[in-house]
């Protein structure tokens, strides 16, 4: 699972053999996160992190969203 993006001291990755929606993980000190941002910026799962963390991590993707998407996109395409 590649990290395409790392701020604040989080890790976020793309699983090279995801599913839709569009989404990605966020990784920080052992505790998880999976946030959907295909069309909503969402919470699919959290293992772990705190209210502010989730906080951070929506505000970061928010900041990144076209990136994300297009990391997203080019993961896809290389699966087929």
């Amino acid at each position: 699972m590649p990290t395409v993006l790392r701020e604040g001291g989080f890790s976020f990755k793309i699983n090279t053999d995801d599913h839709e929606p569009m989404h990605v993980h966020i990784w920080k000190q052992g505790r998880q996160a999976i946030i959907n941002f295909e069309e909503d910026i969402a919470v699919r799962k959290n293992y772990g992190m705190s209210r502010n963390e989730i906080r951070q991590i929506l505000i970061i993707i928010e900041n990144s969203l076209e990136y994300l998407r297009e990391r997203w996109r080019e993961i896809d395409e290389s699966r087929t």
